[in-house]
């Protein structure tokens, strides 16, 4: 009779062992802050950053929202691309924000950005990158690397 309760219980333990637990653990996930917008800049096969073309000295950002904003540029950056430019502001909310780019004197380009809020549950309520456009010039994202690399014609 003991030997049916056991092998009853050992089967009840099994089944509750299998069952999804309904808590994510979130204590090992690090979560990026809200996204920056890193954009790859081409012109005639070369990355206008990484060989010193433009620089954060000559480059300006502009925008119709007065948020501030943090230039930042990698000309020597490893990885998915040699060189690259980075936007960011701490004041962005799920939203679309419009900003014009100045190279020096040589470039002018218009980009649209789109911003939603993750629900992801351990990182929700960050922001990410919906989608990212230009009238003036291509824009191709690269999955993965977080990049949008423009081609400057």
């Amino acid at each position: 009779m003991s030997l049916r309760y056991l092998l009853l219980g050992c089967i009840c333990l099994t089944f509750l062992g299998c069952l999804k637990e309904k808590d994510i653990d979130c204590s090992l996930v690090l979560c990026a802050a809200g996204d920056s917008i890193n954009l790859e800049l081409i012109s005639e096969g070369q990355n206008v950053i990484s060989n010193g073309t433009y620089t954060l000295e000559n480059i300006e950002v502009a925008g119709a929202t007065t948020e501030e904003l943090q230039i930042k540029v990698f000309p020597d950056s490893q990885g998915a691309t040699s060189g690259y430019m980075q936007i960011s502001s701490f004041n962005w909310k799920a939203g679309t924000y419009n900003y014009t780019i100045f190279l020096s004197n040589d470039w002018e380009i218009d980009i649209s950005v789109s911003f939603k809020v993750t629900n992801y549950p351990c990182c929700g309520d960050r922001l990410e990158i919906l989608e990212l456009s230009s009238r003036n010039t291509f824009v191709e994202y690269r999955p993965n690397s977080g990049l949008f690399t423009i081609i400057l014609n």
